[in-house]
């Protein structure tokens, strides 16, 4: 056994955010696209790129991803921080399309609103004893997950009274 050899993959934790440096793009057979990405230990991480594509990532930067999980495999899953929204801040986004189920108060809500880059979410659904306004533009959501680049959002909108069901 060599005495020097130690296992970098044990410096790392899920959960934690780390800085990596995109070394190049690489094409797999599969005609997938991934980002080689190295680490401060050294290690390289792989990371798909059609998922991240509107990022603006490149060869050279430097980016900050959160390390998601370590499989059976020990292959190391990062989610890049996003270039604009943050885990559990409110942001205000366009509306798109209400949606609308119950009869009487309180009303289920769900709403599909447009991101900055112009990909539509559907909000959580959210009980609601207002009955939103025709003429209402936009909304305001707590980002509350981030992965594969896929925003998951819930209305946190004080025009919106909430059930004391919720």
């Amino acid at each position: 056994m060599n005495s020097e050899y130690q296992d970098k993959t044990f410096l790392l934790f899920p959960g934690i955010k780390y800085d990596l440096t995109v070394l190049k793009l690489l094409r797999i057979e599969n005609d997938q696209q991934y980002f080689i990405c190295a680490d401060a230990n050294g290690l390289k991480h792989l990371i798909p790129e059609v998922y991240y594509r509107h990022y603006g990532i490149k060869p050279g930067d430097m980016i900050r991803c959160r390390l998601d999980r370590i499989n059976c495999l020990g292959r190391f899953f990062f989610e890049p921080d996003h270039p604009f929204y943050e885990l559990y801040k409110t942001y205000q986004f366009t509306i798109k399309e209400f949606n609308k189920s119950g009869k009487n108060d309180p009303y289920n809500y769900t709403v599909i609103v447009e991101d900055v880059f112009g990909y539509e979410w559907e909000t959580k659904p959210v009980q609601s004893t207002t009955i939103i306004p025709s003429d209402m533009r936009s909304v305001y959501c707590c980002v509350k997950a981030l992965k594969k680049a896929r925003l998951s959002l819930e209305l946190s909108d004080s025009r919106l009274k909430r059930s004391q069901s919720t």
